[in-house]
């Protein structure tokens, strides 16, 4: 009998859990941290895609005033100054909306982290924010606690937002202070006359170019940051709730491979569908400083971190636009899902741009 107990007292020792070795640690409720990345992801993607729509929305408007709109010198008020003061209103209204939606993503991010104790959703192990302390510290913001978690991922989609938009829209910078709107606070003003086109014709058809590549761009950007992170999401919800279950991995890798198949899908797409929009506009009016403005992406260099080195035809501009689409995508996702590298790590994948992005100059 002795014995027996002994080796049941064995046994038992083999099979019931001890205490956390040394330095080791485990979420108090890895629920909550799931739930917290769920809403990082959605709700930083809707207020990317919004205010990308609401830039448009000011910017289109103000072109369609210099590119075909007549000036009268006769007239009491120029029809072009008539039609900027139009167009501010509507960029103060998209000013508004963008603002409100800032508000939206800094109250999804509280509502849904809040009950995470603020060490989780700096840890590792964690939502994992303590990863890029040093790219919060770029943006100004020294991580403490969950508010300076939101104030950071805030600040980073306010600003990436506009320069996703800058290269999709060279003249944005110039448009929105040619309007007298702060839309913009982040996006560059790279230069321009703040005039269009003489032949108003050609105006109009410079402004469906512009257009028609805005939302092609925002389409993409869409695609980029919805699969990417339903990927990184689903990955994120095995290592805390299943940690160590492979077929939970395998089966994210399965659905990963699917879904960046969909971005690039999309990346493929992207390139013919702006030549379709803008090639039949001769090649120099897309370049000069009247027309899209080709020629102050080239000398501002815009194009180079992406490995583009200049831009000889509408094809090297989409080419550009496609790259820098997929990096500041990328660059997103790094705010809303800090483990997004260890994460696809763990099925040997990597974001699908991964091989050409490199992070873009301070000043761009």
């Amino acid at each position: 009998m002795m014995i027996a107990w002994i080796f049941a007292a064995l046994l038992s020792a083999l099979i019931v859990p001890g205490p956390a070795a040394a330095g080791e640690r485990f979420l108090a409720n890895p629920k909550l941290a799931v739930d917290c990345e769920s809403a990082l992801v959605k709700a930083s993607t809707s207020f990317a895609l919004a205010k990308l729509k609401q830039l448009d929305k000011c910017a289109i408007t103000t072109l369609k005033c210099i590119q075909t709109v007549a000036p009268n010198d006769d007239a009491d008020v120029d029809p072009i100054d008539a039609c900027l003061e139009k167009a501010l209103t509507r960029c103060d209204k998209a000013n508004e909306v963008i603002a409100a939606e800032e508000q939206k993503l800094a109250d999804a991010i509280t509502a849904n982290c809040s009950a995470l104790d603020p060490a989780e959703v700096l840890r590792a192990d964690g939502v994992g924010f303590e990863d890029i302390t040093n790219d919060c510290l770029d943006q100004g913001v020294t991580l403490t606690d969950l508010a300076s978690v939101t104030d950071c991922v805030v600040t980073e989609h306010e600003c990436a937002v506009e320069r996703m938009y800058l290269m999709a829209h060279p003249r944005a910078g110039e448009l929105f202070d040619l309007v007298g709107t702060d839309i913009g606070d982040c996006l560059e003003d790279l230069g321009g006359p703040g005039e269009g086109m003489e032949d108003l014709r050609l105006g109009r058809r410079l402004v469906q170019c512009q257009q028609g590549v805005t939302k092609l761009s925002a389409k993409y950007v869409a695609s980029k940051l919805k699969n990417t992170g339903q990927c990184l999401e689903d990955l994120f919800d095995c290592v805390q709730l299943k940690p160590g279950d492979q077929s939970c991995l395998d089966k994210a890798r399965d659905s990963c491979d699917k879904l960046f198949a969909g971005v690039v899908d999309n990346g493929i797409k992207l390139v013919p569908a702006v030549n379709k929009t803008c090639d039949p506009i001769p090649f120099p009016d897309l370049t000069v400083e009247t027309g899209i403005d080709y020629d102050a992406v080239v000398e501002e260099e815009l194009c180079v971190p992406y490995g583009v080195s200049g831009i000889g035809t509408v094809n090297h501009y989409a080419n550009c636009l496609y790259r820098s689409n997929e990096c500041d995508g990328e660059e997103l996702l790094k705010f809303s899902v800090p483990r997004a590298a260890e994460l696809l790590g763990l099925i040997d994948r990597q974001l699908p741009g991964s091989f050409f992005c490199i992070p873009p100059d301070d000043g761009f």
